[in-house]
């Protein structure tokens, strides 16, 4: 996903897809909780405001930095959970809001299918009913309890 923190859809994008990436065991160190827009890490937010912050003063470490080899092919595996279904007419940011806000309370809080599309339908009622889609997919890359 573009790395861009402008914007509240930038910002939770790239919370979604670092809550995404780490599923793949690849552990980033960031720790999420459930807030307004589903998974979210106050430490991830404080790290990609200091990453900017070092770049627009000219910071240029990072150049020449690659993930290792072994990284890319995990995070490979979950591709396609950031393609999303074009049926949907969601915004990328709101699909991956919603498999990562499914997964979480399926994965994390535990809680039956059945419970999980009534949260999303009760705080998240724009996303909510593509709720089987996400499952589907997660589903399908064995990312839920049962899969």
């Amino acid at each position: 996903v573009p790395s861009a923190i402008d914007t509240v859809d930038d910002r939770k994008r790239v919370q979604k897809a670092v809550y995404l990436g780490q599923l793949t065991g690849v552990n980033l160190g960031y720790r999420f909780g459930w807030y307004l827009l589903g998974p979210y890490s106050p430490p991830l937010t404080k790290d990609y405001y200091d990453l900017a912050e070092r770049l627009e003063a000219g910071d240029d470490e990072y150049r020449g930095q690659v993930l290792h080899p072994s990284v890319k092919t995990r995070l490979q595996g979950i591709k396609p959970l950031f393609d999303m279904p074009a049926d949907t007419g969601l915004a990328s940011e709101e699909w991956l809001e919603l498999v990562a806000s499914y997964h979480y309370l399926r994965s994390v809080r535990h809680v039956t299918d059945e419970q999980a599309q009534a949260t999303l339908k009760e705080q998240k009622p724009r996303v909510a009913p593509f709720a089987a889609q996400a499952a589907e997919r997660l589903a399908a890359l064995k990312l839920l309890p049962g899969s």
